[in-house]
């Protein structure tokens, strides 16, 4: 579990909670912002599975030579998609960090 009364933790989850929630919804009552960041939450599984499913597309077609793709050009797509989902689950942990963090300070 996170020190949350940790000054350098509290200001390192207030730059998420910047990056994470516009200024007009950092505003609103914890409850409200906590129900943003879950709705932020589900639209990156969203995310998650549209680059999933075009690693697997891409990898189908190639695998079974049913495109005209090089490898190289292949090997960077697959890195970019990677890259691309190792970004979304990273949003996904500051996300679920800062979840944690307003449930803490709403009881505290």
């Amino acid at each position: 579990m996170t020190d949350f009364t940790d000054k350098k933790e509290q200001e390192r989850l207030q730059s998420y909670l910047n990056i994470h929630l516009k200024k007009d919804k950092q505003s609103l009552p914890v409850e409200e912002q906590v129900e943003e960041l879950h709705k932020k939450n589900r639209k990156k599984w969203i995310m998650l599975a549209v680059n999933i499913a075009a690693i697997l597309i891409f990898g189908y077609s190639f695998y079974y030579d049913i495109t005209q793709l090089g490898q190289t050009f292949f090997i960077i797509i697959l890195v970019v998609f990677g890259v691309n989902v190792g970004l979304i689950f990273y949003q996904r942990k500051q996300i679920n960090e800062l979840i944690d963090y307003l449930m803490w300070k709403r009881h505290e």
